[in-house]
């Protein structure tokens, strides 16, 4: 392989990651444009209780992630092949959930009407499709490895000066610059 088939490789695999990246952020900012612009318009997402569109998953998760009062998602161990224009990916992930207590009635489980933590392990299964030069995701598969459930307890971080936490939102510094 020549060195510039090798760059181009290295490059693909970057942008790869890239996106993978923003799914996270877009997530835990609760922020639906970025999320969508994951995605290929005709992408398609198993994970969890949802099966269907990738836009449509966007549009439940929002729905879902706005009931919590914090969430956090780790990318770590990722892994891309290259095929042309196609990509397969598999990239492992923890994210962190924050139940509230009344949080209950939009089908999330919580024990003993407290605020719950919850902590999945798992891993995005993707197909990554190169279309107008942009890499995106044309089929996500998400496996959960494990869970946890347990009583939260925080110290009162929740109850510090928001401005020293992450806001779900475009709010966060995270896109703000300075």
């Amino acid at each position: 392989m020549s060195e510039s088939a090798e760059l181009r490789g290295l490059l693909d695999k970057q942008a790869i990651a890239e996106v993978i990246y923003r799914y996270a952020r877009a997530i835990d900012r609760c922020d639906i444009e970025l999320l969508r612009d994951c995605f290929h318009p005709d992408s398609t997402h198993d994970h969890g209780e949802f099966e269907g569109s990738s836009l449509a998953f966007c549009d439940w998760a929002m729905e879902l992630l706005t009931h919590l009062t914090a969430t956090q998602h780790h990318i770590g161990n990722i892994l891309i092949e290259l095929h042309g224009e196609r990509a397969f990916s598999e990239a492992y992930w923890i994210a962190y959930h924050r139940i509230p207590a009344q949080a209950a009635a939009s089908g999330l489980v919580v024990s003993g009407g407290h605020e719950t933590d919850l902590i999945i392990g798992g891993r995005y299964i993707d197909r990554f499709e190169r279309r107008a030069g942009a890499w995106k995701i044309a089929r996500r598969v998400g496996i959960h490895d494990f869970q946890r459930y347990q009583q939260a307890n925080d110290g009162g971080f929740f109850d510090s000066d928001p401005r020293k936490r992450g806001m779900r939102s475009r709010a966060d510094l995270a896109y703000l610059r300075s």
